[in-house]
């Protein structure tokens, strides 16, 4: 009978400490992701804030050339519109091509005048955006880095990469 507790009191011990070390790295695991997440967020916030320039991808003077269609109407619901844009220099970043699509956060409202959440992500001297105007960009990618919601989109058969602006100036 000795015999037989021992055993079973071995056995306990042994399911105990087997299993101790998976509910330790569970409970060492789940802390985990929130560290990624913290160390992730401040990325995307200095990529999303004009004002810190280091965290963009792309800083380039560019034409608009193409707007296709209409904006939509600002009181209906907050969106990104792509344009496409001819590169005419590349002052941070590498990009190689001549074209590039370009979103701009309600490019029916001038960038000085964004009020709503979006402020701290899009700034700029830009009042209308028509073809043929000049803009220095500052640019990230992918646009969900800043945007996650509607996004009006002709050219979603490009091959081209899309850039969010988080910052548009008039440029001479």
């Amino acid at each position: 009978m000795k015999c037989l507790m021992s055993a079973a009191t071995v056995l306990l011990c042994g399911a105990f400490l087997f299993s101790s070390p998976f509910a330790q790295a569970d409970s060492a695991a789940a802390p985990a992701p929130k560290k990624a997440l913290a160390k992730t967020k401040p990325a995307s916030d200095k990529a999303a804030t004009p004002a810190k320039t280091s965290g963009d991808t792309l800083v380039v003077v560019a034409r608009i050339t193409e707007i296709p269609g209409k904006f939509a109407s600002n009181d209906l619901y907050n969106y990104v519109y792509i344009m496409k844009y001819r590169v005419l220099s590349v002052v941070k970043g590498t990009y190689k091509g001549q074209d590039i699509l370009v979103g701009h956060y309600n490019p029916l409202i001038p960038r000085s005048q964004i009020k709503d959440a979006m402020k701290k992500n899009v700034a700029g001297t830009v009042d209308k955006f028509e073809v043929g105007n000049k803009q220095k960009l500052w640019l990230v990618t992918p646009i969900d880095k800043v945007w996650k919601d509607a996004v009006d989109d002709e050219y979603s058969d490009s091959d081209l990469e899309k850039f969010f602006a988080v910052k548009a100036d008039i440029a001479k």
